[in-house]
């Protein structure tokens, strides 16, 4: 008999934890397991690449991603009043209760949120925070594995965690996963306790999946210089201040350069305005969202990832898969990720070390290629993640 699992997760939109979980469903052994997909709605560009083997359930609320003045009104119709307190309160607790705000957040969502009646063999949180409260607190499976996909001394930075209830899920799961051994020596710092519990699995990508989508059209502009391309939600941590100063960096050292950063967020009119003061915006391109970004990754000369934290960062995955040269900042994951001088270059998280890099490479069309080939010359990366996953399952 088929083991019946349960994955959750918040929304399908282009990040890294959505694109790794659709990884996942698709290599999946639907011969050995059927799979349900629980979202919390089902906003996102990427919703529509769910597998066709997997069930995908009722969103547990269709306003959790929706601007409030959607959200408002449908909330009122509804009755729903406790998702719309938190909705209501959200911004507030955000800016004046870090460390608090989720908390109090989940204090309301946990009983307008339904539980699951069917009893799963394992159900798989796929992402931080709601998600692994929800299935801690509100799923009934013989198997809980939580993930964590991020890196836990950034999110403390931002008020983001909640310790009591990161404990009290970590607690009631049976394994908790980081995706980059980077990630697991952190939260093991938080939460020692649990480090019998914790397990490495890195994020992984569908090389040919990427290879394939990649042969789609791309750019259409006509540019003939050096196209630089970033894919990244527009937020803080991903370092795109940093790329839009690297780029005017390159533009004042006369190089021809065309940035395409692909991805939406909270900074995208920040990042317009000041590329308008600087002058550059024929050079610094916003390109929105994309379902699918590998032409333009793949039609890129340098891919550039300039973020200050990541777990274990998709994008750059693709970039390699697709055997483009890298910039990306020295940090703990992508010293793991990417072989400075052989498969990129490794820099400093300031706007200066990011244009040198780039500068680095733009003189050499002949170094471009040598990374390019070292790269085509690579192996699959992570293969024996899935056994490990199906580890977990099976233990």
């Amino acid at each position: 008999m088929k083991k019946k699992l349960l994955f959750v997760t918040q929304y399908l939109h282009t990040g890294g934890a959505e694109k790794s979980l659709l990884t996942l469903l698709s290599d999946l052994d639907y011969d050995r397991y059927d799979a349900d997909l629980l979202l919390f709605d089902h906003s996102g560009v990427l919703f529509p690449m769910v597998p066709p083997q997997v069930r995908i359930l009722p969103p547990l609320f269709d306003t959790f991603t929706v601007p409030l003045s959607v959200a408002v009104p449908r909330l009122l119709r509804t009755g729903n009043i406790r998702v719309l307190a938190g909705k209501l309160l959200a911004p507030a607790l955000a800016k004046f209760a870090k460390g608090k705000g989720v908390g109090l957040r989940w204090a309301v969502y946990r009983h307008s949120l339904r539980s699951t009646a069917f009893p799963y063999d394992a159900a798989i949180s796929y992402l931080d925070f709601f998600s692994n409260y929800y299935v801690a607190e509100k799923v009934r499976a013989k198997r809980k594995i939580l993930y964590n996909h991020m890196d836990y001394a950034f999110s403390e930075l931002q008020g983001w965690p909640c310790p009591p209830l990161e404990r009290s899920s970590f607690l009631i799961g049976d394994y908790i996963v980081s995706v980059a051994e980077p990630a697991r020596a952190t939260l093991e710092s938080y939460y020692p306790e649990f480090t019998d519990k914790m397990r490495v699995i890195h994020n992984r990508i569908s090389t040919s999946t990427v290879m394939r989508l990649a042969r789609e059209e791309g750019y259409t502009d006509g540019f003939d210089g050096i196209r630089i391309a970033t894919v990244a939600r527009l937020g803080e941590e991903k370092g795109v201040r940093l790329a839009l100063e690297a780029c005017r960096i390159l533009v004042e050292q006369g190089r021809s350069v065309r940035w395409y950063l692909i991805g939406n967020g909270l900074l995208r009119d920040e990042l317009s305005r000041q590329a308008a003061r600087y002058g550059i915006e024929e050079h610094f391109v916003l390109m929105g969202e994309k379902s699918n970004p590998y032409p333009y990754m793949a039609e890129c000369d340098i891919y550039v990832q300039p973020s200050y934290t990541e777990a274990h960062c998709i994008a750059v995955e693709e970039a390699l898969a697709l055997h483009r040269p890298v910039v990306v900042t020295d940090i703990p994951s992508f010293q793991r990720q990417v072989v400075h001088g052989e498969s990129g270059y490794r820099v400093q998280a300031n706007a200066e070390a990011i244009a040198e890099g780039i500068s680095h490479l733009c003189k050499s069309e002949a170094l471009r290629s040598q990374l390019t080939e070292h790269l085509q010359a690579a192996g699959n990366r992570y293969p024996e993640e899935m056994d490990k996953f199906y580890a977990l399952l099976e233990a």
